[in-house]
């Protein structure tokens, strides 16, 4: 009796050591049938891709519409891709805290050491220069980050330029943190709250560049002059020739990543890419 009782409870423990790994399993299918993949592998239309966007204000505060050229690659992207793009914009540093939780890929992210031993990177969609805007009053020669010791450069938020750059921030010059309004920061450099202010953008001129944060005052901030539209200059040597990509956290955007880089050596062969960022000259 007690062999038959014994045999009775190993059988009966085995049974239930069954039930709890097929439980398991069919947990663990029910989760990743509950977390579709980001994009479908064949591509279908109504894939959807979380794409985070930094989002700009104006001195009001409101939210600045996307550019129109952006808008139109990213509408390049969607027909190469054959997905819908689920833009979702924040104030840069939270679209960062927010990419590394895997919330979706970041559109137009510079590389550096930090990033990179985070993120998966694209190839690179197009280039940003960077450049040093000063009063008319107080303009200097800028050839190296030398140039800028003892200075207070003003920078957007959390944004990077580069690990010379983020290497000497508060050594060799003083960084003053803004808002991405980029309007309030032009004021902001007029009334002598810092001395330089760095500003990104795809124009490769000086003077381009001038007649942009020109057309920005008129639009963006509501005391607008002429002797305001004349009292910056933006130096004729940009710091930085910053690389701007795709970028995201973990595997579950290797394949989103990979067909991206297919998009944009596809959009760089055949000129469409260098055709939509003209646009708007």
């Amino acid at each position: 009796m007690m062999y038959f009782h014994a045999k009775s409870v190993w059988r009966f423990r085995r049974l239930v050591q069954s039930v709890a790994h097929a439980l398991k399993l069919l947990t663990c299918v029910a989760l990743l049938l509950a977390s579709p993949a980001p994009m479908a592998a064949d591509g279908g239309q109504n894939d959807r891709l979380v794409l985070l966007v930094r989002e700009l204000r104006n001195e009001a505060g409101d939210i600045v519409p996307i550019r129109d050229e952006i808008r139109q690659l990213l509408n390049f992207f969607e027909r190469e891709l054959q997905v819908k793009f689920e833009i979702r914009r924040y104030p840069w540093t939270r679209l960062l805290n927010n990419a590394r939780n895997g919330e979706g890929i970041v559109f137009g992210l510079s590389k550096n050491r930090e990033r990179l031993q985070v993120f998966q990177f694209s190839e690179a969609i197009y280039a940003n220069y960077v450049w040093l805007v000063t009063r008319s009053d107080a303009s200097f020669t800028y050839n190296s980050m030398l140039d800028l010791k003892g200075k207070t450069v003003g920078v957007v938020r959390g944004t990077s330029y580069g690990d010379d750059f983020d290497s000497q921030r508060n050594v060799l010059f003083q960084v003053e943190e803004d808002t991405s309004s980029n309007g309030a920061r032009l004021k902001k450099l007029l009334n002598k709250r810092m001395d330089v202010m760095a500003f990104g953008d795809r124009r490769s001129q000086a003077d381009e560049v001038t007649q942009l944060l020109q057309r920005i005052l008129r639009n963006e901030t509501s005391q607008s002059d002429k002797s305001m539209e004349q009292g910056f200059k933006v130096l004729p040597k940009p710091m930085l020739i910053d690389e701007l990509h795709f970028a995201a956290v973990g595997p579950y955007y290797d394949e989103a990543i990979r067909r991206l880089n297919t998009a944009i050596l596809h959009g760089k062969r055949s000129g469409e890419i260098s055709r939509i960022l003209i646009s708007d000259r």
